[in-house]
Parts: structure tokens; C-alpha cells; sequence
């Protein structure tokens, strides 16, 4: 596989939640689309361990080379401590960045040959479930060992907490179809954290609910979706995007 070093400006749509890693310290997937509009999927960031420091929509650049450890053709191998925030999208560039890569489902994406995908879901419900306990502590325990195996460029960080629920949505995609993902979304678990500790649990999951339910819904919601390298024919929920409703082509008639 071509291992060139490239240079790469993404508009960043997808932070999704840490991994604990065995071979390194803790990483992040992220993804984003080029001013062309190709997607690229950034992979390992390491985002509390090093100095990258970007969110959704902000503009970044990097150096990359193909990663001969995944096939899907989006993937990048991002090269450590070249990541840096170039800008911001504006909110008039949002829909013309996104909109045009929105398919009526993962199985049309699949057709177009892609791993990434943006759907407008419908019908959204929001559910969580609590953890077991011991399903708790193992991610506790993966997490306290992957902020040990920090090197000697990294800063440190306290372990990453995992939230105590299972967070997900149940939907139906433009084709009718219903799925139900466990949401990746870094955005909505630190949400869930942030807000825990001024309004208490039960609220907060109340309130997230509303939030996705209604708020989301009422003025338009996108939903990022990525496949598992080790599994191209499963795909998980990486991002959950505010975007205004608009119109789109898809070259794709709904059914």
C-alpha cells in the first residue's frame, strides 16, 4: 500500500468517544469532509494526550499516509502532532459541506462504495439503559490503562470516565427501514456529564431526551455513520449533527 505522506484540510463533523487502546495510549476517531467533499476519516488522534484541540465544524489540517491496516477508503493514518485548527465553517457553509453527501440510508452509501454516510433520520426516539456494574468498572479499568502508556510527548490526563448508561436512538432511515445504534457521539456524553452536574441524572437524561426529540428534530437533525474496519457490513453511530432542513439530491429515489 502507497505510504506517501499527504496533506489533507477537513471541515471536522464526527469527534466520537475515546478507545482504550493495548498498543497505545488512548485514541479518537474523528471524521470530516475535504472542500471537494470527500469524506476522510482521521485515525489514531489522541486527542486528550496531545495538543490537538478541535470540535465539531471546526477546520483542520493534517499529514497523513494511507493506513495499511484498513482498507476502507476514506481511512487515514494521521501522523502525530501535525493536526492543527485552520478555521471555522461558517453556518452558511454547514448545508453546502454536508448536504450534498446525505444518503437515504447506509445500504445506498454501501452502493456508492463508502464507510462513511450522513442519513436524515426519522421517527427518533432516545433511549438509555444503566450499565451493569461490572460492565462499568472493566471500561474504568481499560481506560486508567491506556492513560498509563502515555509517552514522552503526551500530557497527562485522568483517566477517562465512562458514562454510567447506554446511550442510543431508534429511527427509521429515508428508505423506511429501522435501526437502532449506540451513540459514538463524544458530544452527547460529555453533554450528559456536563449537565449531570447541575440538574442530577434523571433530569439530565429527561433533558437530552427533549433535546434530541424535539429540539433536533423540529429544526433538523443528521446522523453520521461509519463502518467497523473488521466489519465493513455493520455500521455504528459516530455523529449526531444539528443541520437546518433543505432539500437535497441523492440520485437515489425514496421507497
Amino acid at each position: 500500500m502507497n505510504s506517501t505522506r499527504k496533506n489533507c484540510q477537513v471541515t471536522i463533523l464526527v469527534k466520537a468517544l475515546p478507545r482504550p487502546s493495548t498498543g497505545h495510549s488512548e485514541t479518537v476517531c474523528c471524521a470530516g469532509i475535504t472542500a471537494s467533499g470527500e469524506w476522510k476519516r482521521l485515525y489514531p488522534i489522541r486527542y486528550r494526550h496531545g495538543k490537538e484541540s478541535f470540535g465539531r465544524w471546526d477546520k483542520v489540517s493534517f499529514d497523513y499516509v494511507a493506513n495499511s491496516q484498513d482498507k476502507r477508503v476514506e481511512s487515514c493514518k494521521v501522523l502525530q502532532g501535525t493536526v492543527k485548527k485552520v478555521g471555522k465553517c461558517g453556518s452558511d457553509e454547514k448545508r453546502l459541506l454536508l448536504e450534498p453527501l446525505i444518503t437515504p440510508s447506509m445500504e445506498a452509501a454501501a452502493i456508492l462504495g463508502r464507510s462513511l454516510t450522513a442519513i436524515r433520520p426519522e421517527q427518533i426516539r432516545f433511549i438509555h439503559r444503566t450499565k451493569p456494574a461490572s460492565a462499568i468498572q472493566q471500561e474504568a479499568a481499560a481506560y486508567a490503562r491506556s492513560a498509563r502508556q502515555a509517552n514522552m510527548l503526551d500530557q497527562e490526563v485522568e483517566p477517562f470516565e465512562p458514562t454510567p448508561h447506554m446511550l442510543a436512538f431508534t429511527y427509521l432511515d429515508q428508505s423506511g427501514a429501522r435501526h437502532t445504534h449506540q451513540c459514538g457521539d463524544w458530544e452527547t456524553h460529555t453533554t450528559f456529564w456536563k449537565w449531570r452536574q447541575t440538574y442530577g441524572e434523571d433530569r439530565t437524561l429527561q433533558m437530552l431526551k427533549e433535546k434530541y426529540e424535539g429540539e433536533y428534530v423540529d429544526k433538523g437533525i443528521v446522523f453520521i455513520l461509519g463502518t467497523l474496519a473488521k466489519r465493513p457490513k455493520q455500521w455504528t453511530l459516530l455523529g449526531v449533527v444539528r443541520l437546518d432542513k433543505g432539500a437535497y439530491q441523492t440520485g437515489f429515489a425514496f421507497v
